[in-house]
């Protein structure tokens, strides 16, 4: 992912970041970051409902297998870290998250996405690594502003056709998916592609060759 970011040249967040939902309650009018990473939280607090202008939510790191409904009504939000929780799944009223920029959900046991995350029209990167994923719904095609993607570590046997229309993606990893042999001619329409990871698959040596020849600008990591 480190890598990811350096070809994709993504911006920190510059405000001021909550870690204390208490004090993010007391100063709730200029609360847009909070973070309650690591807290072994089950379920996440309904007070951070309260937080009417959040932009940024990180609640990694927890134990929380359900999300709320009212997660969904906070459409100012623009990242929601998830990752490295015991979610099996994504809601789909993701979609309320019209502002949602960038979605980490990395690191739990999810087998499926909802199509409706094809509506979300400014997201721009996802981290859905170490999960259980075989295939990504076919509204990911509506992804206009993505140009990051992070699916390494699912089962994947093939890359999903569906993304090769996202033609913004500068940086793929789909590394350690070791069931991963195919890779679709459609591959050829992601010509600001720079970093494509494809390491500790079994993609054969003629198809990467031809990768490098479909995306001579890119940079394949084998």
């Amino acid at each position: 992912m480190f890598a990811l970011m350096l070809v994709t040249g993504l911006h920190a967040f510059a405000g001021k970041e909550y870690t204390s939902l208490a004090s993010a309650l007391a100063d709730s009018a200029n609360a847009t970051s909070l973070t309650l990473k690591n807290n072994e939280l089950e379920e996440l607090p309904d007070d951070i409902s309260k937080l009417k202008n959040l932009e940024r939510l990180n609640v990694s790191g927890n134990r929380i297998t359900v999300l709320p409904d009212w997660l969904f009504k906070m459409t100012k939000l623009k990242y929601l870290n998830l990752n490295a929780n015991k979610l099996t799944g994504i809601p789909a009223a993701i979609a309320n998250l019209k502002n949602l920029e960038e979605l980490e959900f990395g690191f739990n046991t999810i087998k499926t996405l909802p199509a409706e995350i094809g509506l979300l029209s400014k997201l721009t990167r996802i981290n859905m690594a170490r999960n259980f994923l075989t295939a990504l719904p076919e509204s990911f095609a509506k992804l206009g502003s993505l140009t990051i993607i992070d699916m390494s570590y699912n089962q994947f046997i093939a890359l999903p056709a569906p993304l090769t229309a996202a033609k913004k993606l500068k940086a793929i990893d789909i590394s350690y998916n070791r069931l991963l042999t195919q890779i679709p001619a459609s591959v050829k329409n992601l010509q600001v592609l720079r970093l494509f990871s494809i390491m500790h698959t079994n993609i054969p040596a003629a198809k990467i060759e031809e990768l490098k020849r479909l995306l001579p600008d890119c940079t394949i990591m084998i």
